[in-house]
């Protein structure tokens, strides 16, 4: 059976949710899967390939060519948009419905297309795909048609995140990138929706009024809203207690998950949220705001705050720095919690959902 995946976002410099999603999935059906034939559509053959090709898959670097393959079966959207290729069958990965919110979580120009892309998507998908069944349910209720045509397939934990004990390892990261000597730390784009002020508030919050003076780390490229950000950090005086480390190497990252105290997703909205299992896999505490995205992913792995409340996320953290006991609790139940999630185990069901 012949298969086309559009893998364009796995070939970005700088991968994000999406763009690991996809370059997790393909990189692990090229593990599982020896007898199907598939077609990578990458957005040009002078990109440098992040894959090592079986002899089961090939590159097609124009859409011409791919429509050219009469007997593809199968194509599979992976990041919330269908190509125009001829298929018998299409399928759509929708990672969240963040454009559909009446939120300023990103321009308005970008908003309003990624709504138009997605809704001609699930208007002519055959099956849709959801990485929770908190999408699958907003899903259903802003497209009552799509019922019947979900399938949730989870994210899966990349097996390179691993918690390091190294500590010469540890103390190069700290060099290299000034690291101060104890840090909360957040991964993810620093932008409107990942609700980074309130995490602000939070830490102020706990300078004041608990004389607590731990930093406040902050990894991932700066996006919609991250004005406020820097504007917040001044009006605060945070100035020498928040360090931003931009996009770093994935080959670190692990590295400074483990060098961490915990690790906060205080999130408005989530598809998934990859880096929860990452920090979990690094044997961080982990607290999160309470979306049903997170509590569907964390379980009771987690503490939980009200997304705009800084007394009770600064709460939170308190508690975990003062108990060593709930802490240790927390990162048992957090490494127990990830062993739920398996990128092999999201390629073996897309292959299901491939074939049948």
């Amino acid at each position: 059976m012949q298969i086309g995946i559009d893998t364009k976002e796995a070939f970005r410099l700088h991968r994000t949710g999406v763009g690991n999603y996809v370059y997790n999935l393909v990189k692990n059906l090229m593990l599982v899967d020896k007898k199907n034939e598939y077609y990578l559509v990458t957005p040009s053959a002078f990109i440098k390939n992040p894959f090592e090709l079986p002899s089961n898959y090939s590159f097609r670097y124009r859409l011409s060519l791919l429509n050219k393959i009469k007997q593809l079966k199968t194509f599979h959207g992976t990041a919330s948009k269908l190509k125009p290729v001829k298929a018998k069958t299409r399928i759509i990965t929708i990672h969240d419905l963040a454009s559909h919110l009446h939120y300023d979580f990103m321009p308005p120009a970008i908003k309003d297309l990624t709504k138009k892309k997605i809704s001609y998507a699930v208007s002519t998908a055959d099956t849709i795909v959801t990485a929770s069944n908190t999408i699958k349910n907003h899903l259903e209720e802003y497209y009552p048609r799509t019922r019947g045509r979900i399938q949730v397939v989870y994210h899966g934990i990349d097996y390179n995140s691993r918690y390091i004990t190294d500590q010469s390892e540890i103390s190069f990261i700290r060099k290299k990138y000034k690291l101060p000597e104890s840090y909360i730390l957040f991964v993810g784009k620093l932008e409107a929706r990942k609700n980074i002020l309130t995490l602000l508030k939070a830490l102020k919050y706990l300078r004041t009024n608990f004389n607590i003076k731990i930093s406040l780390l902050l990894v991932g490229e700066k996006g919609w809203g991250h004005n406020h950000i820097s504007t917040l950090i001044k009006q605060l005086d945070l100035k020498q207690s928040v360090k931003e480390l931009g996009w770093i190497d994935e080959n670190d990252l692990n590295t400074i998950y483990s060098a961490a105290e915990m690790f906060i997703f205080p999130s408005w909205y989530e598809g998934f949220g990859l880096p929860i299992l990452e920090a979990m896999s690094c044997r961080l505490p982990v607290i999160l705001s309470d979306i049903p995205t997170h509590r569907e992913i964390a379980n009771d792995s987690a503490l939980y705050f009200k997304p705009g409340d800084k007394i009770e996320l600064a709460e939170n953290i308190y508690s975990i720095l003062n108990d060593n006991s709930k802490k240790g609790n927390m990162i048992t139940k957090g490494l127990e919690r990830t062993k739920y999630f398996s990128w092999q185990k999201t390629a073996q069901e897309m292959i299901k959902i491939y074939e049948n």
